[in-house]
């Protein structure tokens, strides 16, 4: 490979360091440039040398920095004080801090993600296990522009003004950014938008996976693009759930012969036709944590804007962690991943089997205390349950989901929402 050149402009780092010493008001409009931004080692120093300057209220000037470096000990290695001295004169007539801090900003970081590719392409040709090296090629690019945004800190102006025009955005929008997911009488109590980590929580067999099918094909018809990491259940029993609930047939019809005549499959054929256009990604590989997090990220490249993960307990984790430390290290990873990715992860996760010993066996909180931190690490946190699944007299369609945890918002309980036995559906309110 050629060598080259790392783009750079040292005429703009001088600059803009010449304009600093003439104007120390223009430090304000430095935003959040730092001293490895710059490119000429000998400018990375001065730039140095005057934020700490300034951060101990002294004056920014050729002298001040030159005596500054000097008792460093590092004169020699900028040039000495005919280089400060040359800086300092090398300012345009008229030019902007601001304009040439974001310039400087940008070949930054350029130059972090050459060195990011090149170490990616380096360490390619000593890797034997490709699910490894796609992490940490996906890793490197993905904190890049964390590495260039850390302890930016804003002060209330700055929130105000961001506010404000979030909010003008979204009232001037045609539609709501609040993802409706099919639950009317909770509608007012939450916002699900953003970084949100969203569990729903239930016994085994409760309908979890069937509360999510539903939830997704409902997104799906209202044009909201999301994905299914689906690591209980195949595509093929997904799939087979969303051709069910559509043409309102068993699925174990599906499988047994002569169940449809050439009428009949072209029925499910035109049902088909109807889910096949609906925006809905599935993947159904196992997968870890690291896995969850790659397929995760693909999605939300792929334009998902909700992501449901069925389930907690099917993510693997380290043999050295007992189940308690392995829910709680997967969960908490999610929770970070909801931050990088800002949008709704939809977490399912079963609850501990305590609940059968108690009388009322609505979960609650408490419940969730035997499968990790999930509590703790949650913006959201709904409950399903059904009576009919314990008392038979009762009506199986009757469903409780219940908003036990909501950060941001009220709680309560959702009744309208009613199960499909015979499909293994629930039909989502509007």
């Amino acid at each position: 490979m050629i060598d080259r050149v790392l783009p750079n402009s040292t005429e703009t780092e001088q600059a803009i360091l010449s304009g600093l010493m003439i104007n120390n008001n223009g430090f304000k409009d430095t935003g959040d440039l730092l001293p490895e931004d710059f490119y000429n080692s000998a400018n990375k120093i001065i730039f140095n040398s005057m934020i700490e300057l300034m951060a101990t209220g002294k004056s920014v000037d050729p002298v001040t920095v030159g005596q500054h470096i000097q008792a460093k000990g590092k004169l020699k290695e900028i040039g000495g004080y005919k280089y400060i001295s040359y800086i300092s004169d090398s300012a345009p007539i008229a030019f902007s801090i601001l304009s040439y801090s974001k310039v400087i900003k940008e070949l930054s970081i350029i130059r972090n993600t050459i060195n990011s590719c090149m170490q990616i392409i380096d360490s390619g040709y000593n890797s034997t296990d490709a699910n490894k090296y796609l992490l940490m090629a996906q890793e490197k690019i993905m904190g890049i522009e964390t590495i260039h945004t850390k302890d930016k800190i804003y002060n209330m102006s700055d929130l105000m003004i961001e506010t404000i025009e979030r909010i003008e955005s979204v009232q001037k929008l045609d539609q709501e950014i609040n993802i409706d997911i099919g639950m009317p009488s909770l509608k007012n109590a939450m916002f699900i938008h953003g970084s949100k980590l969203i569990i729903l929580a239930a016994r085994t067999s409760m309908g979890k996976t069937a509360l999510m099918v539903s939830i997704s094909k409902h997104l799906g018809n209202q044009g909201i693009k999301n994905g299914i990491l689906s690591i209980e259940m195949d595509r093929e029993e997904i799939s087979d759930r969303f051709l069910s609930s559509a043409a309102d047939i068993n699925s174990l019809k599906f499988y047994v012969r002569n169940q449809f005549d050439e009428k009949g499959l072209d029925i499910l054929s035109m049902y088909a036709s109807q889910l096949s256009l609906l925006p809905i990604l599935v993947d159904d590989s196992k997968c870890n944590i690291e896995d969850v997090k790659r397929k995760c990220r693909k999605m939300k490249n792929k334009g998902c804007k909700i992501i449901f993960i069925d389930q907690l307990s099917k993510i693997s984790y380290p043999a050295k962690l007992n189940e308690f430390q392995g829910y709680s290290r997967n969960c908490s990873e999610i929770a970070e991943l909801k931050k990088e990715l800002r949008i709704p992860i939809v977490l399912l996760c079963q609850i501990s089997r305590k609940v059968e010993d108690r009388g009322d066996k609505r979960p609650t909180l408490s419940d969730l205390k035997q499968t990790g931190q999930i509590e703790e690490d949650a913006d959201m946190i709904f409950f399903l349950y059904r009576e009919g699944y314990y008392n038979k007299k009762t009506d199986d369609a009757l469903t409780e989901i219940r908003l036990a945890k909501n950060r941001n918002g009220g709680l309560g309980v959702e009744h309208t929402v009613m199960f499909n036995k015979k499909r293994a559906i629930f039909h989502m309110g509007v």
